[in-house]
């Protein structure tokens, strides 16, 4: 009698046991199906030679400063290129002051993609050239506007880059790419003169609502030699947003470029985004040296198309790209 009570006890253990390890089965062919799906992610490759073209394409205007008329070329052409790569685009108009005591028409241009999805991300760079070159080596050249290739062009020419790649290869979440304008025709100790298309940009988004998950500021981006380390700001604001970028870019072998070091406190357009609108936003920023800060080319005439380098272009422009589409597919 023992024995049977002991075989019918063993198989109802065994019915009970059967449906937990197909439920665990299932879990683990999930699991695998998960992965599979995180490891199938295409990520577009970032062209280099087209970034180029782009940044050439604005330096060929003329300095972009704030009102002037090569500014205004650019803006159309700004415009114009987002809606052919199938962008709404949205023009945020407001009145800038320089430092130098002149005001200006300014406008911020802003181009959706796939706006309404819950999911979205931010990319930005000011578009404006400065109008003075007060580093310049020559005294005589130091009131002329720079060409500012790398301090304005390199950014925008990356974003043109990804606008061109989000139409070919469309991807599940919002995207907004910013050109901030009136970043670079002030003090950065004056909050009145700087930065002040990110300023107005931010306070607009603080008052509407406006929400993404995060953003990624791109300045300086072109040089050759170029070195991105980690950026207080960046790092106090959005420290988790900044250890997978530069964690993602060492993985692709870029760590020469994204350097795992923390090095200034730079006042740029991320401050005010992450200040006012309370986005996190880090900035991508070439300061190569700890003691000099920014290259030997900053606000100078040497900001020309001869610093400017692919190769920088092309490694920036693939790391963004990569964060885009991974975020896209929960692979981050």
């Amino acid at each position: 009698m023992k024995f049977f009570k002991s075989i019918l006890i063993l198989i109802l253990s065994l019915t009970l046991i059967m449906p937990s390890c197909k439920q665990g089965e299932k879990e683990k062919s999930s699991t695998v199906k998960k992965k599979e799906k995180r490891n199938s992610v295409k990520i577009p490759v970032f062209n280099g030679d087209s970034a180029y073209a782009f940044v050439k394409k604005q330096v060929e205007f003329g300095p972009r400063v704030t009102g002037s008329e090569a500014h205004k070329k650019a803006q159309n052409w700004f415009v114009d290129k987002f809606k052919s790569y199938g962008a709404d685009v949205e023009i945020q108009k407001f009145k800038a002051n320089f430092a130098n005591g002149t005001k200006a028409e300014a406008a911020n241009i802003i181009a959706h993609f796939n706006p309404g999805k819950k999911k979205k991300v931010i990319i930005a760079s000011h578009y404006d050239s400065r109008y003075m070159a007060e580093k310049d080596p020559n005294p005589e050249l130091r009131n002329k506007p720079i060409d500012g290739a790398d301090d304005g062009a390199s950014g925008v020419g990356v974003i043109f880059e990804i606008a061109r790649l989000l139409k070919e290869n469309p991807v599940d979440m919002a995207v907004d790419l910013i050109l901030f304008d009136a970043e670079d025709n002030g003090n950065d100790k004056d909050d009145a003169t700087w930065c002040l298309g990110s300023q107005y940009w931010s306070k607009k988004a603080a008052q509407s609502g406006y929400k993404a998950d995060f953003g990624i500021l791109l300045d300086m981006v072109g040089a050759k030699n170029a070195l991105f380390p980690k950026e207080n700001n960046s790092k106090q604001f959005a420290g988790p947003v900044q250890d997978v970028i530069w964690n993602l870019a060492g993985n692709m072998g870029y760590g020469d470029l994204f350097a795992n070091i923390q090095r200034g406190n730079i006042n740029d357009d991320h401050y005010y985004v992450n200040k006012v609108a309370r986005i996190p936003m880090v900035d991508i920023i070439n300061i190569p040296d700890a003691q000099k800060g920014f290259g030997a080319y900053h606000h100078t005439h040497k900001d020309n198309m001869d610093i400017i380098d692919k190769n920088t272009l092309r490694r920036t422009g693939q790391v963004v790209i990569a964060v885009l589409y991974k975020y896209a597919s929960d692979d981050l």
